[in-house]
């Protein structure tokens, strides 16, 4: 699968797995990424309001093929592959497409903060924490989206601990929208309000023959 990119022009190309061909109990068992609840959500939005704390927002490129495969996975090998008819390629790492793919990024992620100081609580696996001499660090996962809540110094050291480990990041400094809502603070940074009104746009067009 190919697309351009509209930036500068330049044809993409990602190889795609047919997931849809995969047996269950043989290629894959459990296929879902646990994600952040959104109450955990909102009470960290609260803490970095009252404790005057950073928020970023860590995007994982690339994020599904870095995943440790835990079956053999074979797929035919893809068009351009100089190979026999009857020869198939063995899958070392997961790729996009496969339904596992996104839980296996998710364990290689908790795997990889935990091995930098991060440790996870018992209330939401999703939620990870981290105490250093430069703070603390709160790190909220949602697939390959995750929200970073603590001070500034520990935050950014623990952003290139992750990169270290193998990880290419784009970090966004400031927090306007994060899963899908909207995220507006006063000019004090001592309110904030949460809002989805792209949803309302969305009703109000598809309900605008009804007025």
């Amino acid at each position: 699968m190919g697309h351009e990119d509209q930036e500068n022009g330049i044809f993409r190309a990602r190889l795609i797995a047919c997931g849809y061909s995969q047996i269950p109990g043989v290629d894959f068992t459990d296929n879902f990424a646990p994600v952040i609840n959104d109450v955990t959500y909102r009470i960290l939005l609260v803490a970095s309001i009252v404790w005057n704390l950073t928020t970023k927002i860590i995007d994982f490129e690339t994020a599904f093929l870095h995943g440790d495969l835990e079956q053999e996975i074979y797929m035919d090998c893809p068009e351009g592959l100089e190979s026999e008819p009857d020869e198939c390629v063995l899958l070392q790492k997961t790729i996009y497409g496969l339904v596992q793919s996104a839980r296996q990024f998710f364990k290689k992620l908790i795997q990889v903060l935990k091995s930098v100081g991060f440790k996870g609580g018992s209330a939401d696996p999703c939620l990870m924490t981290k105490r250093c001499n430069k703070g603390i660090v709160f790190i909220a996962c949602y697939v390959d989206d995750c929200l970073c809540c603590g001070h500034e110094e520990a935050i950014n050291e623990s952003i290139e601990q992750i990169k270290n480990s193998g990880f290419t990041l784009k970090v966004e400094d400031e927090m306007t929208d994060y899963l899908s809502c909207n995220i507006l603070y006063s000019n004090d940074k001592k309110k904030a309000w949460l809002g989805q009104p792209h949803l309302i746009r969305s009703l109000e067009k598809k309900f605008e023959h009804l007025v």
